[in-house]
């Protein structure tokens, strides 16, 4: 008999004792003259009247009685009513008496001491407030015991103590005797010929207990994983061509003795299959040679069922490059289990051509639509393209201006359209930052800026930010619109003040510049910049005045073209790409000033390794002179150390120096740079490095360099750091260790960096 039909064969029972009542008391017909209700304590009066039909004024009815009843008990928080008639002389008094299910009162633990109230809170059913039922005790233990076993404790004891109060509440204390967690000493499988249990074991969640389980929680068994454990040791199997794999269910083996767990998963391999050929069935769309190259599947292969799908899902991106994004690609296999082989034919049902119908942007509250769909690389009417939908996600991220960016297609209006939804979460783009560090160069260091990347929701870029330490104190006010009336031309001016201590002279500038720049390619981009400033140069030495050191005050106006290719997936934390930059400044000559040329080569290289770890190769090639006859001036000297060059040292212990030890810049520079990074969370890296460089050119002291740019004369370091992305913008530590020591130096530096690597 199920629970259903015993709730209803004791409410008809009930009601026929009722009825029997009525039959004694009332007559059918007769009218009421008041409903009303006792007994109930916690339900007010008003919810219960509610829902009892049974009105003054009108007749008695036995059948609404019935559902009157029916109607309380459904708000499930009676265990017996019972309905009285007394006449009076208004008519019949009826009076409908209830008596409450009671309430859990107090809750309270005792015995848990490896998982808190809280997280066994909220597990249980058992809540102050909720109506008891017998039933909640039996389903909160099982949710215990599930819960410690989640955690290995697999012979925890649970008990439920319950008391009713006067006040109709349940007081329940929960008692629990956890004892030892109970970790998987063995994990062992029976059957497996071909792969060891080692090789199997790797590709489970599921671990053996280890020494530092204590720091993971690995090596606790937990049904649900072992469950997809399975399918995962099946289809690494199926991928090393083991079609017709059987991984069979597991025997657990709990020694309560020992407090140990033993696993025995019982496998049946079957034969093992080879790719004996593929086939693609064209349609013309593209070239055999196009289509093969899709396919990474090779004859004489063992099948691999990941292999295929991951084939058949890059013909089918290869096919929504030309406007089929509905194209059916289906593998279909023939197996010969004599040969033990598999011919594979791509069958290709590529449907109608589809077109861009609606784009939709949500979630921007703050940017502009037009800064959104400037973006995207294709339009509304413009055959589809899944490439360039990717990279139009690609460069909505490369805003910086959302934490998230989600881009949806789905069906449109017509059958041969497809639109697409993009939904952003805005970041902060606004900062204002205070921070203060602390170096062996410049001792007390602060910095502070006043920022905001998406002036008016434009897209715009304004900026204010000073650096103040005992050698430097800087000012910098700079304006940019990346997008001139959504064209592709960049626009920016800059003013400034800096004042730099180089220990062998001090250098103090003020001006101004602008800039533009425009896109050629969607990798390719050109600037060209103007910059006229006013450089003091003071605090040189007389001993140590040279054609290009000397107390000076001189105007330099430059021109400066440069040329960018950027191909990184993501600008804030790239996981592959490339990232080129050619620079030139020409000053002086027909713009006046100080004559000199500056050029420099910088190539970066993400590449992903293994997993989420990410390799980072970077190197830098810079080169200046004068010319008609003019020195190349001191404040235009290259300078190396620090977090973003040559990380473990100062500029005090690179590059050429004076008769004091006191650095005097190159005019050469060569730097690399190697790092593995490992992105814990999106706002959050940790990298390890290796650095190499120096600065070359003509001084008093060269014993760390040479006068020419040389491959064996280089400092190098090592060390490591995180960088993360605090609400004030991308925000760097790292600590270097110099590898070649000198006498007289740090063994290392500490860094902190504001902004992107590299």
């Amino acid at each position: 008999m199920t629970k259903t039909f015993r709730f209803i064969l004791s409410i008809s029972v009930f009601c026929f004792s009722f009825f029997c009542a009525v039959v004694t008391q009332a007559q059918e017909g007769e009218t009421v003259n008041s409903v009303k209700v006792q007994g109930n304590k916690r339900v007010d009066d008003s919810t219960i009247l509610y829902y009892i039909k049974t009105e003054a004024g009108k007749p008695l009815s036995k059948i609404q009685i019935r559902k009157d009843i029916e109607q309380i008990y459904s708000l499930g928080q009676f265990k017996d009513i019972q309905v009285d008639t007394q006449r009076s002389s208004g008519g019949l008094d009826v009076v409908f008496k209830l008596v409450e299910i009671p309430s859990i009162g107090d809750v309270r633990f005792a015995g848990n001491k490896k998982i808190d109230a809280e997280d066994i809170r909220e597990q249980i059913s058992l809540k102050r407030g909720a109506t008891f039922h017998d039933q909640n005790v039996v389903e909160s233990m099982a949710a215990i015991n599930a819960l410690y076993e989640t955690k290995g404790y697999f012979f925890a004891e649970v008990k439920i103590d319950t008391e009713l109060t006067p006040d109709n509440l349940v007081d329940v204390t929960i008692r629990v005797k956890e004892g030892e967690k109970v970790g998987i000493e063995k994990i062992r499988f029976a059957g497996n010929k071909t792969f060891k249990d080692k090789e199997l074991r790797k590709q489970m969640e599921t671990k053996e207990e280890t020494w530092y389980s204590w720091l993971d929680d690995s090596g606790v068994y937990q049904k649900d994983v072992l469950k997809l454990d399975l399918f995962r040791v099946e289809a690494f199997y199926q991928d090393n061509g083991f079609l017709r794999v059987s991984v069979l269910e597991p025997k657990i083996e709990v020694n309560k003795k020992d407090q140990e767990i033993n696993i025995t998963i019982p496998v049946t391999e079957g034969p093992r299959y080879k790719v004996d050929g593929i086939a693609i069935k064209n349609d013309g769309t593209f070239t055999d040679d196009e289509l093969f190259k899709a396919v990474e599947s090779k004859k004489g292969e063992w099948y691999n069922v990941s292999k295929i799908r991951e084939d058949v899902l890059r013909i089918s991106d290869l096919y929504s490059t030309r406007g089929f994004a509905y194209a059916d690609v289906n593998p279909v296999t023939k197996i010969d289990d004599q040969k033990r082989v598999v011919n594979l034919e791509v069958q290709i049902e590529k449907g109608k051509k589809v077109y861009v119908g609606e784009i939709t942007v949500l979630g921007n509250v703050r940017t502009r639509d037009n800064v959104i769909r400037r973006e995207f690389r294709l339009k509304e009417g413009d055959l589809f393209d899944s490439t360039k939908l990717r990279r139009s996600k690609q460069r909505i991220n490369n805003l910086q201006f959302f934490e998230d960016v989600k881009i949806d297609t789905r069906r449109g209006k017509d059958q041969d359209l497809i639109d697409i939804n993009t939904t952003v979460t805005e970041r902060p783009t606004g900062s204002l930052s205070v921070g203060a560090g602390f170096s062996s160069v410049e001792k007390l260091v602060f910095t502070g800026s006043i920022s905001q990347d998406n002036l008016f929701g434009r897209g715009q870029k304004l900026v204010f930010s000073t650096s103040l330490s005992s050698i430097r104190t800087d000012f910098n006010l700079n304006f940019t619109d990346p997008r001139v009336f959504d064209t592709e031309i960049l626009f920016g001016v800059d003013a400034f003040n800096r004042e730099s201590d180089f220990f062998s002279f001090t250098s103090r500038s003020r001006g101004a510049g602008v800039r533009v720049g425009k896109s050629l390619t969607e990798y390719d981009w050109v600037g060209l910049n103007y910059r006229f400033e006013n450089v003091k140069v003071s605090d040189v030495n007389p001993a140590d005045t040279t054609e290009f050191l000397k107390n000076e005050t001189r105007n330099t106006s430059r021109i400066a073209p440069s040329y960018t290719r950027d191909t990184r997936d993501d600008f804030l934390n790239p996981s592959k790409g490339w990232k080129h930059v050619v620079r030139f400044e020409f000053a002086g000559g027909p713009l006046g000033g100080s004559d000199f040329i500056r050029t420099g080569y910088e190539v970066t290289y993400y590449f992903p390794i293994i997993g989420k770890l990410v390799g980072a190769l970077h190197s830098e090639i810079n080169w200046a002179d004068g010319y008609n006859d003019d020195d190349l001036p001191a404040f235009e000297r290259y300078f190396m150390g620090g977090a973003n060059s040559l990380r473990g040292y100062n500029i005090r212990d690179v590059g050429p120096k004076n008769a004091t030890g006191d650095p005097i810049g190159g005019s050469q520079s060569l730097l690399f740079n190697a790092e593995l990074q490992y992105p814990f969370t999106k706002s959050l890296r940790g990298f390890v490095f290796y650095d190499r460089g120096n600065v070359y050119g003509s001084g008093t002291d060269l014993s760390s360099t040479t006068q020419a740019i040389s491959l064996e004369d280089m400092r190098d370091s090592i060390g490591g750091g995180i960088r993360f992305l605090s609400p004030f913008g991308p925000v760097g530590f790292a600590y270097g260790i110099k590898l070649d020591k000198r006498s007289g130096e740090e063994v290392g530096e500490f860094h902190f960096t504001a902004g992107s690597a590299f």
